[in-house]
């Protein structure tokens, strides 16, 4: 059984696989993961960890140390995945490197548009030939919920709301409906440039923990897999450390 964790803005998944299989889950606040705090681990043949807080990671890489007794494989810019990247991947979050190759693997024949819903929104497009073709980065809808709320007087903070029809009656609804619509909208025209651009049928698969609430809006949103970068991370380290 391999550990893997993925450390992420707000939260950190550590994901324990037997092979391709998921045989334990859970989710802590990256926040507590900062000051030290781990799951137990138990016995491990090997760990895994990929993160886009540069200033957790050293952290987590340590007490991942100290608990199993091994050195944990660290996901970067040169590590060898099994995709060929149109993208300077010193750019390129580990987490979406991880979404891609879960993706890939788990879709392989199929064209995919991998949709992350996290703090921000990335988009990853991904080809049947095993090419991450390039993509987006857009607010999340409860950063766009908040930026409002923040840089402006009377407007209150909000959680999204499950309508985008703009003909709403008062302020709260018309937030909620305003930036839900908006957020789809974009995800949607994405959708289409891409198809229409690269002249291809894209399946689309959506990870993240807003996965769920983006749903609600649009069914163009296909496959929600909230394990997609950590099923990724695992295929990854068994492409460079074992069998």
């Amino acid at each position: 059984m391999i550990l893997t964790s993925l450390v992420g803005n707000s939260n950190t998944r550590f994901v324990w696989f037997r092979g391709s299989r998921v045989a334990r889950m859970l989710v802590m606040p990256t926040s507590a993961v900062r000051r030290g705090l781990l799951p137990r681990t138990g016995p491990v043949s090997g760990v895994a960890l990929a993160s886009v807080v540069p200033s957790v990671t050293r952290r987590v890489w340590s007490n991942l140390r100290a608990a199993t007794g091994m050195e944990p494989f660290v996901v970067g810019s040169r590590t060898r995945t099994g995709l060929t990247f149109h993208y300077r991947r010193d750019q390129l979050g580990a987490d979406r490197v991880c979404a891609c190759v879960g993706a890939h693997g788990r879709f392989p024949r199929q064209d995919l548009i991998v949709f992350d819903f996290g703090t921000a929104t990335t988009v990853n497009v991904v080809m049947r030939e095993g090419t991450f073709a390039g993509g987006a980065i857009l607010p999340g809808i409860r950063m766009s919920l908040d930026a409002l709320a923040a840089g402006t007087a009377g407007l209150p903070s909000l959680t999204p709301g499950r309508s985008t029809n703009p003909v709403q009656h008062n302020t709260r609804a018309a937030v909620q409906a305003g930036v839900g619509a908006l957020f789809v909208g974009g995800v949607e025209n994405i959708i289409d440039r891409a198809e229409r651009d690269l002249k291809r049928s894209f399946l689309v698969v959506s990870t993240g923990g807003a996965a769920a609430v983006a749903r609600r809006y649009t069914t163009r949103i296909g496959t929600i897999r909230p394990n997609l970068a950590s099923e990724g991370l695992a295929g990854i380290w068994y492409l460079n450390r074992g069998t």
